[in-house]
């Protein structure tokens, strides 16, 4: 089969006018010098996504993240290179951008099916599901300028995903709504991912490409600088980012000329996690039931502004279920040291053998406000030796109360 996406030397180039009479000036005949300034935002990007693919895209502010998938959605146009996209695609870049602020939400359904070239019979079949899985009710019926933005975030979800795609393009915009509707967004890409799907993902949570996706392409100032295996990606972006971080501390006045760059990178960080034996302090990621383990997690604070921090842990089994978190806010214990270590004692583990992702979390000393997430460096994997079954060892102990006692055997005399 041939690929769903085929990229090829793309690259796109910006002009930026100083005023508003700057494209005029530029074709006037005797111009003989440039009103813009070139900013080039994608050079010479290749890449192939075969069909049923997951891929995603990560990198910093400003990398040419948005730029591309406005390309492969159609929204913008490439300057230079050649793009194929074979198949269906529906983007999820900025919900409900394209509604009518004055009609309803059922009137704003069928004029996007009609711009996705259904028929009417079509539309009408699809008003149903989309407004079903909206959760929108009556307000379905009202204008879209009396919605909240999340109700428009909804129907905008609800009308993107409702084209049933070849290729889904994501623009990490899954937080819509409340927790139960933000579930049924995840299952329905979840979905898309199982029916052999095209998936295009970008994120800046490191765990959710490591999870979602197959590949993942790494952007840097327009560039692509890698794309391989989703888990090699992000720990080599993840490392490059904690290099990075070290840099501007070790020197922060080199940085300081450029804004962008030392706010982006001043920031609290988990700089590593590692798995250890608490008895040696030495690395280690294979345990069994009983035993005890560690996770030992690097951390350094902001240095012009430090904060009160607080740093939560989770176990993630291979299907996407979380087994158990543990937050030092919630057990009452924040701290504000410029660098140090936060260690996790797990001192009886109570899972039965399984391979479990360990995702951490740097958060404000409410535990609201995320400043960094990554996981940790190693899977925590537990061996069970026994014959117990289950995800983990619940305690427990058995009582015997006997009502009566089974009475002894009757023998009988053959006749």
């Amino acid at each position: 089969m041939k690929p769903s996406i085929e990229v090829e030397g793309l690259s796109k180039t910006y002009r930026i006018y100083g005023n508003p009479w700057g494209p005029l000036f530029e074709k006037l005949p005797w111009n003989k010098k440039p009103w813009h300034k070139a900013v080039h935002a994608l050079h010479d990007i290749n890449f192939k996504v075969e069909p049923s693919q997951c891929v995603g895209l990560i990198g910093s502010k400003g990398a040419g993240k948005s730029t591309l998938l406005k390309i492969l959605s159609g929204t913008t146009f490439p300057t230079t290179g050649r793009l194929t996209v074979r198949g269906r695609v529906a983007s999820l870049l900025e919900l409900g951008a394209g509604f009518h602020q004055s009609f309803s939400g059922r009137e704003n359904i069928m004029m996007n099916a009609a711009m996705m070239g259904f028929s009417r019979k079509q539309a009408k079949k699809k008003v149903d599901e989309i407004i079903e899985f909206s959760e929108l009710g009556d307000f379905i019926n009202a204008p879209i300028r009396t919605y909240s933005s999340g109700m428009g975030a909804r129907l905008g979800f609800s009308v993107a995903i409702a084209v049933d795609p070849d290729i889904l393009i994501i623009d990490e915009i899954l937080a819509v709504g409340d927790m139960n509707f933000r579930r049924k967004c995840v299952d329905k890409i979840w979905n898309f991912k199982r029916a052999g799907k095209t998936l295009f993902f970008c994120s800046h949570s490191l765990y959710d490409v490591r999870q979602l996706c197959d590949q993942a392409i790494w952007m840097k100032d327009g560039k692509m600088q890698m794309m391989a295996d989703s888990i090699l990606v992000t720990n080599e972006y993840s490392t490059y980012e904690n290099n990075v971080a070290g840099a501007a501390e070790k020197n922060p006045f080199e940085t300081l000329p450029v804004a962008d760059k030392y706010d982006e990178n001043d920031h609290p960080r988990i700089l590593s996690a590692v798995l250890i034996d608490p008895a040696t302090g030495q690395k280690r990621n294979k345990f069994a039931p009983g035993e005890k383990a560690a996770l030992r997690v690097h951390v350094r604070n902001s240095v012009r502004k430090p904060e009160s921090l607080a740093l939560a842990v989770g176990a993630i089994r291979g299907d996407s279920t979380m087994v158990w978190a543990q937050s030092t806010q919630l057990d009452g214990m924040t701290f504000d040291f410029a660098e140090g270590y936060v260690t996790l004692h797990l001192d009886n583990i109570r899972l039965l053998s399984g391979e479990f992702t360990l995702p951490i979390w740097l958060l404000d000393k409410h535990g609201v406000h995320r400043f960094h997430e990554r996981p940790a460096e190693q899977n925590l994997i537990v061996q069970n030796r026994t014959k117990d079954l289950g995800l983990y060892l619940e305690e427990h102990h058995w009582t015997v109360d006997p009502i009566r006692k089974v009475s002894e055997p009757t023998l009988t005399k053959a006749k």
